[in-house]
């Protein structure tokens, strides 16, 4: 726009000197024209102008790392009238590492559905939030300009690559030696045990043989193997690259253990310190999961201990994995 508005304060000169150099009504409409004529082009220019809108969408929620990932602007004018610029800064930040970057994006002659295409990073890990930071649109002539309202932000998941599900034997290891627990509810099964009657049992739990034996009633308690609680946890701080090494294996990890059925919790540091923790059981809990963390700010630095958040329910058997971007992860072991 500025040079927009230095062409025309020279051709003003030129009409102005024209005018003082020829006398006549012709360097007259010469000057008067030059005066009248930015006028008469805001004029045709502000219906335009007024009902232009910018639209913001980016090419899919999610897509994995170093894929093809683009945000898309779309011009939309109510009066269906053309707009003679249109300049958009295109912001965008990965929420985990902390990556930004700006794009100026600069249309002329926009119109009803006019599309910009700006690529945007997919190189790291994280949650990428994309939003419009100034929208200003110009008359035909270039010289005056309006603020118009932004498109609300929208937000993409760079996923991790598609590894291969990891083998994890170790983490299904302490199920050889299975303890066999109650279980809720009762029903039908191989494996039970004897006790004495409690209000509420059912009585199709009744062993009627056995209670006439003893004079007293003793039902069927159904019991089940007690499977291990798994926790994935890991380090949620480092370069971003460190960060997409962590976040490459917790995927294969965790999509093993959802192939061979086997829920599991997910922990990790919050950036305010707090234990975050999600149920991962199927793909799209992992997914979930993945943009809560993804959404979460990792810092540079911090205390690998203090990632190795195992936890234990009670006295279940938990079996969990820590995973770092140094040595590829460390098992701990069952509790």
């Amino acid at each position: 726009m500025a040079r927009c508005r230095i062409g025309y304060l020279l051709a003003l000169g030129a009409a102005v000197l024209f005018f003082i150099c020829f006398n006549g009504y012709f360097s007259l409409y010469v000057l008067v024209l030059a005066l009248v004529f930015p006028l008469f082009a805001l004029l045709v220019s502000l219906p335009g102008m007024l009902g232009c809108t910018v639209e913001l969408a980016v090419s899919a929620r999610a897509v994995r790392r170093n894929e093809t990932a683009e945000a898309q602007l779309t011009v939309v004018s109510r009066s269906r009238l053309p707009v003679g610029r249109l300049t958009a800064d295109l912001v965008w930040d990965n929420a985990m590492n902390g990556q930004s970057g700006r794009i100026r994006v600069r249309l002329s002659g926009a119109s009803l559905g006019a599309v910009r295409r700006e690529s945007l990073p997919t190189g790291h890990c994280g949650v990428v939030r994309c939003r419009v930071a100034r929208v200003r649109v110009c008359d035909l002539l270039g010289l005056f300009a309006l603020r118009r309202p932004t498109p609300p932000e929208t937000e993409l998941a760079v996923l991790p690559l598609d590894l291969p599900p990891e083998p994890v034997p170790a983490l299904l290891g302490a199920e050889k030696n299975q303890v066999m627990r109650p279980r809720p509810g009762g029903g039908p099964g191989e494996d039970y045990d004897l006790r004495p009657y409690r209000a509420g049992d059912p009585l199709r739990s009744v062993h009627w043989k056995l209670s006439t034996k003893v004079d007293s009633l003793v039902v069927r308690e159904t019991l089940e193997p007690q499977k291990a609680v798994i926790v994935l946890s890991f380090d949620h701080f480092g370069t971003p690259e460190e960060l997409d090494v962590i976040q490459d294996r917790l995927d294969a990890v965790s999509r093993a253990l959802i192939e061979r059925e086997r829920p599991h919790a997910v922990r990790w540091l919050g950036d305010t310190g707090r234990i975050r923790e999600r149920k991962v059981s199927s793909l799209t809990e992992l997914r979930a999961c993945q943009w809560e963390i993804f959404s979460t700010p990792a810092p540079d630095s911090g205390h690998a201990g203090a990632g190795r958040l195992s936890g234990s329910g009670g006295d279940a058997l938990v079996r969990s994995l820590h995973i770092t971007a140094g040595d590829g992860g460390g098992e701990e072991g069952a509790q």
